[in-house]
């Protein structure tokens, strides 16, 4: 076989070698075509190892070769990074070790002084800590006198006072160098800008827990959200950071923020949310949903009907399949916060089959929330709902029993208003539950226990500006205005103004006096008592509010 095929690459080399022969004398154009064809005809590149190789076939593996070190040297490059994301994060473990390492920090600090004084090429010093008895007697002379001839004073001392332990160090004085005493020292320390080595430390500094350390280095843009990677806890500590979370101030002051994504990523890890069977991870980017379009997620095709939210890092689609209504929120955030927060409010809800089923697909640049009905069920903006009036008496119902539910499983939505709550009924609005479709400023208040007031939620600020609510009011005071905001909205289609008078604070809409019928009465009532909920439970006010208006709309 391989004797045929070397005799049938040496017949072609023959036969193109008296081509050209051939071609001898004729014109210039008709040679350099026939020392082209001479030169493909070569036998060694025909044959590889007995086997006989066609031109395409040539150009097929050279193609090959090219997307085969192309491959390799992306392949180089994606280890390259990973080896410096992989260095950085160990850099970042360093550096909480050191703050949980109260005799290093000083240490670090001596290195910040370099630029003002050189210190000695094979310096030595000591470590004083006055606040000890026998500290003065070990100290040498160089402390609080001039230096011998025959002394270095290269020492290093630290001393309690107000700011903590204080730096202080000495280096022989050179001849030519200004400025190079202790005190000068001293002063540079004082004066200059802190930095991380001149942070001062209390001696007795508590240790703090994993998420209280996240939260400070979040804030202060140690950690990216890509290479953030939770460190490993034994199971006390763990209950202990579900416990307490860090109510810390930030450099500039301002307290952290509990709707952070990277202290969601933590709390997520903390609850094993990504145990869940209806939690999903793509390794695609983020698909692209339009109006009009489709998008397949887990086998399961979801046709595009409309925009129903746009809330600028998300959006809102109502969307149906082959059996279901389905509403799709594509986020730009990766944490599956609303996923999370669902769940936990259908698994303490008495009608959980009412409420719609939930799935989450997580991709490397956002995730997408899935809410299905039930069978036979559909869904409703509630500002889309009938505008009548025992129509939104049963609409306000079913949002009193939402928040009823959020609160007894220590839930907090903190932004409620019509665009983002939809309705999940059966024909009659009568038995609709009402949902949220987004969770952006909501708290897990079981998992942030630090949160305990109303002046920690940004979504609060705009009612503490008005002086509706004080900023030491409890939290979920928020979620009863709310309520207020909602109904007021949906009763008069126009935004609630909250004004004050002797009895306290009421709706512009709702603040007048003069006789009315039981179903004017019973608003002034419900705004009152949302509006003036201080001192009072938020679950007490709500049953009652959810009681007294079912005797109404029965």
């Amino acid at each position: 076989m391989a004797e045929g095929l070397m005799l049938q690459a040496a017949y072609r080399l023959s036969a193109c070698q008296s081509e050209a022969h051939l071609s001898e004398g004729a014109g210039p154009q008709e040679e350099d075509r026939a020392n082209q064809w001479n030169a493909y005809c070569t036998a060694d590149l025909l044959m590889r190892e007995g086997e006989e190789l066609s031109f395409e076939e040539l150009r097929a593996e050279r193609y090959n070769q090219q997307k085969q070190r192309e491959m390799e040297e992306k392949l180089r490059r994606l280890t390259e990074e990973e080896e410096q994301l992989s260095r950085e994060l160990e850099e970042k473990k360093r550096l909480l070790e050191l703050r949980r390492s109260q005799p290093e920090l000083p240490r670090r600090a001596s290195s910040q002084s370099s630029d003002s004084v050189e210190p000695p090429a094979a310096a030595s010093f000591h470590i004083y800590d006055e606040s000890q008895p026998d500290a003065a007697g070990a100290r040498p002379a160089g402390r609080n006198s001039e230096p011998s001839s025959d002394e270095l004073p290269d020492d290093v001392f630290l001393h309690p006072d107000e700011r903590g332990l204080c730096l202080k160090i000495q280096h022989p004085q050179r001849p030519g160098h200004q400025g190079g005493t202790s005190e000068d020292l001293q002063t540079s320390l004082d004066t200059s800008p802190p930095t991380f080595s001149q942070i001062p430390i209390s001696k007795t500094r508590k240790k703090l827990s994993t998420i209280q350390e996240t939260s400070i280095i979040a804030s202060q843009g140690g950690l990216a959200a890509g290479t953030c990677s939770p460190l490993k806890e034994d199971p006390e500590e763990q209950k202990q950071d579900q416990e307490e979370m860090a109510h810390t101030a930030s450099p500039a002051g301002a307290a952290v923020n509990p709707c952070d994504p990277d202290i969601r990523r933590r709390l997520l890890d903390l609850s094993d949310v990504t145990s869940s069977p209806n939690l999903h991870s793509e390794s695609r980017p983020l698909p692209a949903v339009e109006e009009s379009n489709f998008v397949q997620l887990g086998g399961e095709v979801y046709h595009i009907h409309s925009r129903v939210v746009d809330g600028g890092s998300f959006s809102v689609f109502k969307t149906v399949t082959e059996d279901n209504c389905v509403l799709l929120k594509v986020d730009s955030c990766t944490a599956p916060w609303d996923f999370h927060q669902f769940t936990r409010l259908k698994k303490s809800s008495p009608a959980a089959d009412t409420l719609p089923l939930i799935s989450c697909f997580l991709f490397p640049d956002g995730c997408i929330t899935v809410y299905t009905t039930p069978p036979d069920h559909m869904f409703t903006e509630l500002a889309e709902c009938d505008p009548s009036e025992q129509s939104i008496g049963y609409t306000a119902i079913s949002l009193l029993q939402l928040v009823l539910q959020l609160h007894s499983c220590g839930l907090l939505h903190a932004a409620l208003q019509p665009n983002i709550l939809a309705s999940c009924h059966k024909g009659i609005l009568m038995s609709s539950s009402v949902l949220p479709v987004d969770w952006s400023s909501s708290v897990d208040l079981d998992l942030q226990q630090d949160v305990t007031s109303v002046q920690q939620l940004s979504s609060a600020q705009t009612y503490i500006d008005l002086g509706l609510l004080e900023p030491t009011s409890s939290p979920q005071l928020v979620d009863l205005v709310g309520v207020a905001e909602t109904v007021h909205l949906l009763l008069t289609n126009r935004k609630m103004v909250p004004v004050k008078d002797p009895s306290g604070w009421t709706t512009e809409q709702f603040s007048g006096d003069e006789p009315c019928d039981i179903y004017t009465m019973m608003w002034r009532r419900f705004f009152r008592s949302l509006l003036n909920a201080g001192g009072h439970s938020s679950l007490s006010v709500l049953s009652e509010l959810k009681e007294q208006l079912s005797s109404l709309y029965r």
